[in-house]
């Protein structure tokens, strides 16, 4: 019987283990789960319990459950979604195909803040107008004082300031799965975090063109900024995912 840690909830636990096995490769698409009464036996829980973490699973669209057949593993990379990103990056066998899903997400992001930047130069009222200036004076203070702890919280607040000032809740439905990815992965990998000496230039130069109701220069704080870091957070992501070097053979 594997050990459950004291004090976790029991279904996240046997989620969390049984999702790092199917990203891995261990469970295979295809492959049926045991059924209820071993995989109970195995984690040392109830029924009930363990169909919850079934759920999460089903939820997650790693594995498909119809009654008379138990529960098949699912082919992640059709049936998943980006909140498969982060806990991919941590397990995933192949750090190839995870940078491969890195590099393709990335523009498809700028994409969207691009858009999201047009509909707020387009839409933006006085409060948020006055909601971006303030984040922007919170994060250009931390940057000076050289703060990753609050830049993090606090970009990731002027990004949702960016996203409400277009009023779209189209716009809002299709960059929550960017931002909660990069939320996750951020919490999960701060060493990751890219602290640019233009931080405070691009958000300057967002904010005017936001006050000055200035679609282009929106896009092109947007977009070149972007551009810039994206590059970099690749790079920074292929040292992270590296492997050790070999130690040299012993005399």
């Amino acid at each position: 019987m594997e050990e459950i840690p004291q004090g976790s909830n029991i279904a996240d636990t046997i989620f969390r283990e049984l999702r790092l096995q199917i990203l891995s490769g261990d469970l295979p698409p295809g492959i049926r789960l045991p059924g209820e009464r071993e995989l109970a036996a195995k984690y040392g829980t109830n029924r009930n319990t363990l169909r919850e973490a079934v759920r999460k699973l089903e939820q997650s669209k790693l594995v498909t459950v119809r009654h008379g057949q138990g529960v098949t593993v699912a082919d992640f990379r059709r049936t998943g979604t980006m909140e498969l990103l982060a806990p991919l990056l941590e397990s995933g066998p192949d750090s190839a195909e995870v940078l491969l899903i890195l590099e393709d997400i990335l523009p498809a992001r700028e994409m969207v803040l691009e858009f999201a930047a047009r509909l707020a130069v387009r839409r933006a009222n006085k409060a948020d107008l006055e909601r971006m200036r303030d984040i922007t004076a919170l994060l250009v203070t931390a940057f000076d004082r050289r703060d990753p702890a609050v830049i993090g919280r606090g970009f990731q607040a002027w990004l949702d300031a960016l996203i409400d000032a277009g009023h779209s809740v189209a716009v809002r439905w299709i960059a929550n799965p960017f931002m909660e990815a990069y939320r996750e992965i951020l919490d999960r990998f701060p060493a990751i975090w890219i602290l640019d000496d233009s931080f405070p230039t691009h958000l300057r130069e967002f904010e005017r063109a936001l006050e000055d109701a200035d679609e282009d220069a929106a896009v092109k704080a947007i977009r070149v900024y972007y551009e810039r870091i994206d590059s970099a957070f690749i790079t920074t992501v292929k040292n992270v995912l590296a492997p050790p070097p070999t130690p040299p053979p012993k005399d």
